[in-house]
C-alpha cells in the first residue's frame, strides 16, 4: 500500500518514492537553473546529485559559462540510437568530442562547460555530481 504525503514523497514499505521532480535549483555558472531528478537532501541526505535533460533543442547553445564544482561530476549522454547525440566538453581548456552513449567525468575543480553538436529527438545529458554539492 502507497502513502502519499503532501511534500511529493509516498512510501511503500519498505521503499521511498519521490514525485516532487525535477527541481529547477541555481548552478554556479548556469544561465537558467538546472532540472535535478535527484538532490542531496533526499532519501536522508544522497552523496549524489542527479541534473540534466534533453539537449535535442539545445544545438548550438551553451546551457552555462565556463564554471567549477566542488566535487567530482560525470557527464552521461544517452540517445536513442547509437552516435543520435554529440557534445564538446571543456575542461580546463582540454577539448572533448563526445559520441552517445557516452561518459566523461570532470574532476573536482576543474574549470568545464558543454556545448550540444549534435541531438537527434530523445538525447539527454545528465550531470552526476558524486558528493551531493553543487
Amino acid at each position: 500500500m502507497t502513502t502519499e504525503t503532501p511534500n511529493g514523497t509516498a512510501r511503500l514499505p519498505g521503499a521511498e518514492v519521490r514525485t516532487d521532480i525535477p527541481r529547477f535549483l541555481p548552478v554556479a555558472g548556469h544561465h537558467d537553473p538546472a532540472p535535478f531528478y535527484l538532490t542531496a537532501d533526499m532519501f536522508g541526505g544522497v552523496p549524489v546529485e542527479l541534473a540534466g535533460g534533453s539537449i535535442t533543442h539545445l544545438v548550438g547553445r551553451p546551457v552555462a559559462d565556463p564554471h567549477r564544482h566542488e566535487v567530482d561530476e560525470i557527464y552521461f549522454l544517452v540517445s536513442p540510437n547509437a552516435g543520435g547525440a554529440r557534445i564538446e566538453v571543456l575542461v580546463d581548456g582540454e577539448r572533448h568530442e563526445l559520441t552517445s552513449p557516452a561518459l566523461l567525468r570532470v574532476p573536482a575543480g576543474a574549470e568545464h562547460r558543454f556545448l550540444t553538436l549534435a541531438a537527434e529527438p530523445g538525447s539527454y545529458c545528465f550531470g552526476l555530481l558524486l558528493g551531493g554539492a553543487r
